[in-house]
């Protein structure tokens, strides 16, 4: 199998083994599996049809779970007609390579193909230890689409989902400002004679700025809060002279936080998440999004595990809004990012006998590797979890 060449432990811990005779390159296409998201909040999915249709063509076998796509209302004719096969969900696991958004849970690790190949998003929040010590025992290689870079050292995936996140943040504040989701009746742009209302926006990354925009853009007064002067002047540059920009001065801070409507962290402060002190004295009825979950969020009263899947919750008269998935709300345009990021990145992956070989030579992809052959290569999930750690770097010099 394509994974049995990595390394085995011996009595004196890790050691090469000798190299397999490979397929012979070109002689078989891979074959991806794609797993329905059992996680009630995420509904974006890796592969649209066209995708689908795409990696078809160039003799990829595709094999998807069947309804899987509902999420992005893609039936699964939509994607037998692009060529996928509709399957139970034990058989998507036997293929090559499985995609998937959120790490596996027990039940699907136990299914996956040993030696095989996964790709998900890192998601640290929803690793879990038994599950990774099944993908060790199985040598599985796992790969976090999110760290892959390009050649300029950009992170494709995480950016386009950032965006993505930033700008459908302001969506949902718009709807749930409105009175027929609860909310105080206030338009985010407000009406000549009637104040707009104010957005607080934490960090001023890809995020950041695509929320800044958005809410620009409806007409909301916008202030942005950052520490790093080059992006507050990016945000300038992009969105214009109206925003109000600001490095993280606690006085400052504290009176926008005040009278602000929405306030959104997109990114976990220098100095740690905000403290309960700040979300008290926000007004009541405000909103309160954080889009940093998977860094353990960006305020103390943040948690994913007090949202109901869709669905907002309430501390210090604040609604939150803390979904690891804020991205799940426009899933169909998510799940077309990620697909035309994927199909170039699998085409370039198209030979089983040249996998591996591919990911121990090709940076961008090697440095997003967090299992290797079994072997658990992020040392802040091993450190989280107790799990032992190998650096990359060593597998690399013995081949």
């Amino acid at each position: 199998m394509a994974g049995d060449d990595f390394a085995c432990r011996s009595n004196v811990g890790v050691a090469p083994q000798e190299q397999l005779l490979g397929i012979k390159p070109g002689s078989r296409h891979l074959s991806i599996g794609l797993p329905a998201e059992h996680n009630g909040g995420e509904k974006r999915f890796p592969l649209t049809p066209e995708g689908v249709a795409l990696l078809n063509r160039e003799g990829f076998a595709v094999l998807i779970e069947r309804g899987a796509g509902e999420g992005i209302k893609y039936s699964d004719l939509h994607y037998t007609e692009a060529g996928a096969q509709a399957v139970e969900s034990g058989e998507v696991f036997r293929c090559d390579v499985v995609l998937k958004i959120t790490p596996l849970n027990e039940e699907e690790a136990a299914s996956i193909r040993p030696g095989g190949l996964l790709l998900t998003l890192l998601q640290p929040q929803y690793q879990s230890a038994s599950v990774l010590k099944v993908l060790m025992q199985k040598r599985v290689t796992a790969v976090a689409i999110d760290r892959v870079v390009d050649d300029k050292g950009r992170y494709l995936f995480a950016d386009i989902l950032d965006e993505i996140d930033g700008r459908a943040a302001i969506v949902l504040a718009s709807e749930l400002l409105s009175n027929r989701s609860g909310g105080k009746g206030v338009l985010l742009g407000g009406v000549p004679g009637v104040a707009a209302a104010e957005v607080l926006i934490i960090g001023g990354g890809l995020a950041g700025r695509a929320a800044a925009r958005a809410a620009s853009g409806l007409g909301a007064l916008v202030r942005i809060f950052d520490n790093d002067f080059y992006r507050l002047r990016a945000t300038q540059l992009e969105v214009g002279p109206s925003v109000f920009t600001s490095n993280m001065h606690p006085h400052v801070l504290e009176n926008a936080m005040r009278s602000a409507d929405v306030v959104i962290g997109t990114e976990v402060p220098d100095r740690g998440r905000l403290g309960m002190n700040y979300v008290e004295m926000m007004k009541r009825g405000a909103l309160l999004f954080d889009l940093c979950m998977d860094q353990g969020g960006c305020f103390e009263t943040s948690s994913c595990s007090e949202a109901p899947c869709n669905k907002v919750y309430e501390q210090c008269g604040v609604l939150h809004y803390c979904l690891s998935s804020v991205g799940s709300a426009v899933a169909r345009t998510a799940s077309m990012a990620l697909s035309n990021l994927l199909v170039p990145l699998l085409m370039e992956l198209n030979d089983p006998a040249m996998l591996y070989g591919h990911i121990k030579t090709d940076d961008r992809l090697r440095n997003a590797v967090y299992l290797f052959g079994g072997k658990l290569t992020h040392k802040e999930l091993s450190l989280r979890l107790g799990l032992p750690y190998y650096d990359m770097a060593l597998f690399m010099s013995m081949f």
